[in-house]
């Protein structure tokens, strides 16, 4: 491990960008070295209050000037692949916000890039990292539920009631609406909890939006023999912050998991578990992280990431297995457009 702090640069400074160079600046692991972002107003104020920080307006002279040990990349979806694929060839270690790219043909090139490689690299799906869903995820590997049959999957939040703006609601730049950016946590919660999925059949639709999708709707067939459906929108209302929901019925019990708290129930116990309901919920469940910047899950995600890059190991969350999640959106977007279900290559 390294005795002095990694240097850290972040590309694109919004909302997450912001987030994420506060978790580094927060972090013994790390220090916040280096900000680019194409907006003079937004690093103003960095320049003011952090004079330490080298501040650019490109990211690739950034990358050229400074030395750094690891980047976050908080860009426009539609940006994300180009700008790693520059960090692959600087030789840098990156974690991307999701999703990986707007269209999976984009990620190829950088997933491959990566794969010549031994950079540790992430993807921003950080629900992987809240209590609730680390205790589902025991659970299903324990095997205490038997054979999994039947899913029932959720994501709601109301954000949109009226028409959106600026690049998120233009499918060029965000590859399309609610189904492919705050859905995909979903998604991605559901390879990761369930494995591989084979076929998709899906509908999307338009309400608010005139180029991307506000409702979106898919029935998926798991590699295991899994099958149920996914349910989500943006545009409904008494959601106030993101709402993920799973339930999945197997042989021997049923698991609900949301954001709040797991609910287990066993015809009979099994190791640890007792027969009927057992409800883990969120504050007992919670371990404590060294900074809060938008919710532990957060600093969790960052700091896996930075030990990682330490280290010199690989993350769980790559940008290979976000590709997957890129293609079962995308397999969802075509089955509506045709309407017929699709199969997912192996």
């Amino acid at each position: 491990m390294r005795s002095e702090p990694l240097r850290v640069g972040v590309i694109g400074f919004g909302k997450m960008g912001l987030l994420h160079a506060s978790i580094a600046s927060g972090l013994d692991v790390s220090r916040l070295a280096a900000v680019a972002d194409p907006t003079t107003g937004v690093l103003d104020p960095l320049r003011r209050f952090k004079p330490d920080v080298s501040v650019y307006d490109d990211y690739e002279r950034m990358l050229a000037k400074e030395s750094l040990d690891a980047v976050f990349i908080t860009s426009p979806t539609h940006l994300h692949a180009s700008t790693a694929l520059a960090c692959v060839s600087a030789g840098l270690p990156f974690l991307v916000e999701k999703p990986l790219s707007a269209r999976a043909s984009d990620g190829e090139p950088l997933v491959a890039a990566v794969a010549r490689t031994t950079l540790t690299n992430a993807v921003g799906y950080m629900a992987r990292h809240v209590d609730t869903f680390r205790k589902a995820k025991q659970i299903v590997d324990s095997g205490v539920l038997g054979r999994l049959v039947h899913l029932q999957a959720t994501m709601y939040v109301s954000q949109l009631f009226r028409a959106g703006q600026g690049w998120r609601y233009d499918p060029a730049h965000s590859g399309g609406g609610v189904l492919i950016t705050q859905n995909s946590h979903l998604i991605d919660l559901l390879l990761w909890l369930f494995g591989p999925i084979d076929r998709v059949r899906g509908h999307v639709k338009s309400y608010y939006s005139e180029k991307v999708d506000d409702f979106a709707h898919a029935i998926f067939e798991f590699r295991s023999g899994l099958s149920g459906y996914m349910d989500a929108s943006w545009s409904v209302r008494h959601h106030r912050t993101l709402d993920l929901s799973i339930a999945v019925h197997g042989h021997a019990g049923t698991l609900q998991v949301t954001e709040d708290d797991v609910r287990l129930y066993l015809d009979e116990a099994i190791g640890e578990y007792q027969s009927g309901w057992t409800v883990f919920r969120k504050p007992d469940l919670f371990e404590g992280v060294t900074i809060d910047v938008g919710g532990p899950e957060y600093t969790r995600q960052d700091e896996q990431f930075l030990n990682a890059v330490a280290a010199g190991r690989s993350v769980e969350s790559d940008v290979q297995s976000a590709l997957q999640v890129q293609r079962v959106v995308e397999a969802v977007y075509e089955s509506s457009a045709n309407g017929r279900s699709v199969s997912l290559e192996p």
